[in-house]
């Protein structure tokens, strides 16, 4: 189904045109613009990255012109709605579902088929991919966009914290439930949340637990926007243990913090773990404290549950797309396969601390010891799982999410209700006349060892 004008204009309602197209050189060069969402990475890699390439391609009359913003988003709307936007933007924040279905966009099935570059292990650029890397806007055979860093969800801790009290790392939930015990008793909170933002944060936990007592089989639930997915048994398990832990072990008043606020209650060791993706280090790289040992390990197993802990919840992040009006897309293209290279990804994790999403592609001695603890899990995990529906309906996001996932973590919503809040809300975002609904791949859960 393609979407009409009016809901896309709905979907990323315009904003100022603050920066105008590129005009291609007189002298027949072609200019191709590429636009960063400039955040805690920066851009001064990406921009060295450009010169580079366009020093190896001197004398093929292209020359990538790659400029950011941290209003990225805002000033790519009109343009996007205008038919001129650049030839490759690397911006999450931008509605890509919405995109694709509006044929907005160009697959990267063609760029994925070529080789990679500096590899000379894997026949081509998808090939080099860490498994699950390119699931999250694939869609009927289709890869929309592309990762330029790896993502994962985490448990952080302080390994110097955990060895001055004698703290394991747990491999269960019900480990994990008995160590906040003893943080408690330390005097210490065990668990703090990024509360002000808790349908980001407080979902991604909820999802981990998801998959550990239902296995990808729950997963695939979600994805295929089953009509009562999120009131299957265990979708409701997953809600009522985490609703435990929060009501036992969450920080006091850690609903109300945002993420720089309980991260920081984290670094200063007043939280004993926090449950965060892959950039938490980044983030907060300025605040850690001398003596500081960040570490991460895999959301614990739940006893009893089907899924398999060696799978990870989590995504490529910073992703890469191509629109369908660049003015240059074989060249955009082109640029994103230097860009997320073999031959690069050295450089991407010493200069700005991001692991690849190629598979190996990131030296050991190219990352810190948090990030090193990162590999550790990443070379024990079989391969990632992701659930599309926060990214797929954003009102469903903001306006059913965010309140019951609160209220469930508050107590004033029972696992049983919540679930029926998500289910409610996503029937609605369904039964729309012009809603966008790709379709979605599913996970096969024997592939992975888990019981159906």
């Amino acid at each position: 189904m393609r979407v009409s004008l009016t809901t896309l204009l709905i979907a990323i309602a315009a904003g100022c045109d603050l920066v105008q197209p590129l005009p291609e050189s007189e002298s027949g060069v072609r200019t191709v613009e590429v636009s960063v969402f400039e955040g805690g990475y920066g851009i001064e890699w990406h921009l060295r990255m450009a010169e580079s390439f366009n020093v190896i391609h001197a004398d093929e009359e292209m020359r990538v012109e790659l400029w950011g913003d941290p209003r990225n988003a805002d000033i790519l709307k009109p343009r996007l709605l205008r038919g001129d936007p650049p030839d490759l933007i690397l911006n999450e924040r931008l509605p890509i579902w919405q995109l694709v279905q509006a044929d907005k966009l160009v697959s990267f099935n063609d760029a994925l088929a070529q080789p990679s570059v500096g590899d000379s292990t894997a026949a081509t650029w998808g090939e080099a991919f860490a498994p699950g890397m390119l699931d999250m806007y694939a869609s009927d055979g289709e890869v929309w966009a592309i990762p330029a860093a790896y993502g994962a969800w985490l448990c952080w801790y302080n390994a110097a914290l955990f060895r001055k009290h004698e703290w394991e790392v747990p491999d269960t939930w019900d480990a994990l439930t008995a160590l906040s015990e003893k943080m408690k008793a330390a005097g210490v909170a065990p668990w703090t949340l990024q509360g002000k933002y808790a349908n980001f944060y407080a979902w991604n936990t909820y999802v981990s637990l998801v998959h550990r007592v239902g296995g990808l089989s729950a997963i695939n639930r979600i994805n295929a926007l089953e009509r009562n997915a999120f009131s299957h048994p265990d979708a409701v398990e997953a809600a009522r243990q985490f609703q435990v832990f929060a009501a036992d072990f969450l920080q006091s008043g850690a609903l109300s913090m945002t993420h720089t606020e309980s991260q920081l209650q984290f670094v200063n060791d007043q939280a004993a773990i926090i449950f965060c993706g892959t950039w938490l280090e980044n983030e907060m790289k300025e605040s850690f404290p001398p003596g500081f040992e960040l570490r991460a390990f895999p959301i614990p197993r739940v006893v009893g549950g089907t899924g398999n802990p060696r799978l990870l919840h989590g995504q490529g992040m910073e992703f890469l797309f191509v629109p369908k009006d660049a003015r240059h897309p074989d060249v955009a293209f082109e640029f994103a396969r230097y860009l997320v290279s073999p031959e690069n990804a050295p450089d991407m994790a010493r200069s700005i601390g991001v692991i690849s999403p190629l598979a190996g592609a990131t030296p050991r001695d190219a990352v810190s010891p948090a990030l090193a603890s990162v590999l550790d899990v990443l070379e024990q995990s079989e391969s990632i799982y992701n659930v599309r529906v926060r990214l797929l309906f954003p009102e469903w996001t903001s306006q059913v999410l965010t309140g019951a996932i609160t209220d469930l973590l508050r107590g004033d919503l029972s696992p049983e209700e919540f679930g029926r809040a998500l289910d409610d809300g996503i029937a609605a975002s369904v039964a729309r006349e012009d809603r966008p609904i790709p379709p979605f791949m599913p996970y096969d859960p024997a592939q992975f060892g888990e019981g159906s």
